[in-house]
């Protein structure tokens, strides 16, 4: 079930608030959310559920009894992520039939709520109370960032459950990221996609020139965002209607000043659980400068490995890498401190990450110095898509960067700005196509 169904929203939403709302002991609150969740896990996943089981009871036994070293505890909970993401690899290299059960089945936000499992263990703040297993099991499966995070604290999750009371100002600011997430999805991130889906949906070979490619990297550049953003707009949504503060994964990070501080930005938590789980221990930049390079970019390749065991998604990792490593040796502040030059590279690096193998990548990079549009055969296909609506939201895409701010976080937080803001999400919802969001492959 996805958080921007009909189904979703208006029956499934509404009947889970109305029993939170009643204003349930602790230990009842538990037994409620973990209950929906697992439901509304099994609506789309049926049996893949177990993995969450799987998950809980290996947390719970390794507090409780404290059976495995860490490394081993880690591949453990490594281990559903491993077969169901990577071991296609090793089926393809002994040229070995890759099993139905694995083919034909991806849980989705397993990424996530593996990397919480793992962050939920080795939270210093975890040792301060005493969970049992099924609070594990709530904690890890809670529906609003189930799916694609953001990621969760122990803390977050405790503070949260402890709410057991309708709460006006969460409600409010709840219905706001709700409604504002729901526009930034159908209205902006889907008609983008729109464009890039011309591409990703094409079986026949693809020319490029200026105006196409340009148009395909602006389109997916704004796409990824607005769509992952307007995610966790609903999840942080749904969450404050629940009493659950998440925490922020976005920060603006186009109107960043270099690379480093894009990855401040974009998908926070993700970035903060790298940092703390991989550069970190590895020695961070507490060590000579070569081996901090070495760090940061075994840090970047299985941040791209996390995204997807391909050529692209590797080459992805190696550019953010290798930029990285330039700010660092020349002194970014010097060369690289400049919103509109971070923007245009970090744009450019989003071609591997979206493009269908390494040869488009180059290809529609290299598109970009050229101007003659005769040989173009993918342009006259864009420019039937190219309506009133997509200009109002290139222009809404120019304004969030030239204004330096995001358009959608100005709007006055009152009851009747987020009444009306919630009018107008459920007409485009109800108007809409239902897409999924593009984070849930991961």
């Amino acid at each position: 079930m996805l958080l921007t169904s009909t189904s979703f929203l208006f029956f499934f939403l509404p009947f889970s608030l109305l029993i939170n709302y009643l204003n349930l002991p602790k230990k009842r609150k538990v037994i409620l959310l973990g209950s929906l969740s697992a439901y509304f896990y099994i609506l789309d996943n049926g049996y893949l559920i177990l993995i969450l089981v799987f998950l809980t009871f290996i947390v719970n036994i390794q507090i409780k009894k404290n059976y495995f070293n860490n490394v081993f505890f880690i591949i453990l909970l490594l281990f559903p992520l491993f077969i169901f993401k990577y071991s296609f690899l090793f089926y393809n290299f002994l040229n070995i039939e890759i099993p139905i059960f694995i083919h034909a089945n991806f849980p989705i936000g397993l990424s996530f709520f593996t990397f919480q499992a793992i962050a939920y263990y080795f939270d210093v703040k975890r040792k301060e109370n005493v969970e049992d297993s099924f609070e594990i099991f709530t904690f890890l499966t809670f529906f609003p960032q189930l799916l694609a995070g953001p990621i969760v604290d122990i803390s977050t999750y405790r503070k949260g459950i402890r709410s057991n009371y309708f709460d006006i100002n969460n409600f409010n600011n709840g219905i706001n990221r709700l409604s504002l997430g729901l526009i930034k999805k159908f209205l902006i991130a889907d008609t983008l996609a729109q464009i890039t889906s011309i591409y990703l949906d094409s079986n026949y070979e693809i020319s490029f020139s200026f105006l196409s490619s340009f148009l395909l990297i602006f389109c997916y550049t704004f796409q990824i965002y607005f769509d992952f953003s307007a995610y966790c707009d609903i999840a942080i949504g749904i969450g404050l209607l629940f009493g659950f503060r998440l925490p922020e994964n976005f920060n603006r990070p186009y109107l960043a000043f270099s690379f480093q501080d894009f990855w401040r930005r974009w998908h926070i938590t993700l970035s903060n659980f790298f940092k703390n789980f991989v550069y970190i221990p590895l020695g961070g930049n507490r060590t000579s400068k070569l081996k901090n390079y070495i760090n940061l970019w075994i840090t970047f390749f299985l941040t791209a490995l996390w995204h997807g065991a391909t050529l692209n998604f590797i080459l992805w990792g190696l550019i953010h890498g290798l930029f990285l490593t330039f700010e660092k040796i020349l002194g970014y502040k010097k060369f690289f401190s400049n919103r509109l030059i971070t923007f245009i590279l970090v744009a450019l690096s989003w071609v591997p990450f979206f493009s269908k193998s390494v040869t488009d990548t180059v290809e529609i990079i290299s598109s970009l110095v050229v101007f003659e549009t005769v040989n173009d055969n993918f342009l006259p296909v864009l420019v039937q898509y190219l309506n009133l609506k997509f200009f109002v939201v290139f222009i809404i895409c120019i304004i969030s960067l030239i204004k330096f701010r995001n358009p959608f976080n100005q709007f006055k937080n009152n009851f009747l700005t987020n009444l009306s803001l919630l009018i107008i999400s459920i007409f485009i919802v109800l108007t809409s196509s239902v897409d999924p969001f593009i984070y849930f492959k991961f």
